[in-house]
């Protein structure tokens, strides 16, 4: 990209819905001769025609465009007009799923925002930006293969950045989830719209067999930037911490013999349970702990168990969530609860979700029961 002894500017686009994320990013941009700002667009419809008209060299897509124009523009821009994309994300919409969607639409580099809320400190990442757009001058367009393992291995070190840098406390507030028919789509749902920051542990009972509780800890771990394990002897519960328990045995919650405050996951010798692994064992171990703060969730599966657990957790401190009929695929562990006067309150998946997220942070109130808080 030379012409005599002169390196040609880089032509490039910035997309944002932001009319502050296009102010700062078109005023460094401007300073550095280079590049050559090209245009600026503020959805998927312009971001495209610009793309047509300009032929950049590279797009810098904010992701806060609208998800339908956002997508339509990417399909658009890789099928006719394949143009290096650099997409800016915040920490929390860095995960492994968004990593792969993004390498399928074409898109060169990922980069993390810095900070949080609707004015991020655009200036403090520059440097990167920079470097990555410049990149793109050193290098062929690279194919996805290659994309997909260098985008893994940086939201690898995302992850683990964010561990390192906020050590987990043993948990405070324990969730325990139960789940049989259909609950695999529903924790999907349900872990998507956790925050990265929960100050709390998440303990998963769903009646699968042992062959793919591993997978399905693997796959949740697309989903989101907190750990997501599968549950071994001794394991102690942290925040952060997602426990699935294992096919094929009924996973309990037991205090370390150091400390009857700190929990670790232990296994029930008995396993006569029809179900496995049992949601109601695991709903009673925790209850046995007499934990000060704990949330019982009951979601979609047919049976009743969960509901002699929900009985146990109700005897001291526990509330206890259900997923309502209409997002279940079954109604029927729910339902028992219901049915049995257990359930503080029946709600859809996002509001499962929202509860976990505001009553980790101590800023929930339950109907018809006094504040959390």
């Amino acid at each position: 990209m030379k012409e005599g002894n002169q390196t040609k500017q880089l032509k490039l686009i910035v997309a944002s819905s932001s009319s502050y994320a296009r102010l700062v990013l078109e005023q460094i941009m401007q300073e550095q001769i280079d590049l050559n700002l090209a245009g600026l667009a503020t959805n998927g419809d312009e971001l495209l025609q610009l793309t047509k008209v300009q032929r950049p060299d590279v797009v810098l897509l904010d992701y806060d465009l609208q998800k339908n124009s956002r997508l339509f523009a990417l399909k658009r821009i890789f099928g006719e007009v394949p143009t290096p994309v650099l997409l800016l994300v915040t920490r929390e919409q860095f995960t492994l799923a968004l990593v792969k969607q993004a390498t399928e639409l074409g898109v060169y580099a990922v980069i993390v925002k810095p900070g949080a809320g609707q004015y991020p400190n655009y200036r403090s990442m520059a440097a990167e930006v920079l470097l990555k757009i410049r990149a793109v001058r050193e290098s062929e367009y690279m194919n996805p293969t290659a994309r997909l393992h260098m985008l893994e291995q940086e939201v690898t070190s995302v992850f683990a950045e964010n561990r390192q840098a906020k050590k987990p406390e043993t948990a405070a507030t324990v969730i325990v989830i139960g789940a049989s028919t259909g609950g695999t789509q529903a924790i999907e749902t349900l872990i998507k719209h956790l925050k990265p920051e929960l100050k709390a542990c998440l303990l998963i009972a769903i009646h699968l067999p042992q062959r793919f509780t591993r997978s399905f800890a693997k796959r949740l771990q697309l989903l989101t930037p907190l750990a997501v394990l599968e549950g071994k002897k001794g394991l102690p519960l942290k925040n952060g911490k997602i426990i699935i328990a294992p096919g094929g045995r009924n996973m309990v919650v037991e205090p370390t013999v150091k400390s009857s405050s700190k929990l670790t996951i232990g296994f029930a010798a008995d396993s006569s349970s029809f179900d496995l692994p049992s949601v109601d064992m695991l709903m009673k171990s925790v209850a046995a702990c007499q934990l000060p703060r704990v949330v019982g969730v009951i979601l979609t599966g047919m049976g009743k168990d969960g509901t002699l657990g929900a009985a146990s957790l109700k005897k001291g401190s526990g509330i206890v969530l259900a997923q309502n009929e209409e997002s279940s695929a079954i109604f029927g562990m729910a339902k028992s609860a219901i049915d049995s006067g257990l359930i503080d309150e029946v709600l859809s998946l996002e509001e499962i979700a929202e509860f976990i997220n505001a009553y980790a942070e101590n800023r929930y109130e339950v109907s018809g029961t006094d504040s959390i808080t």
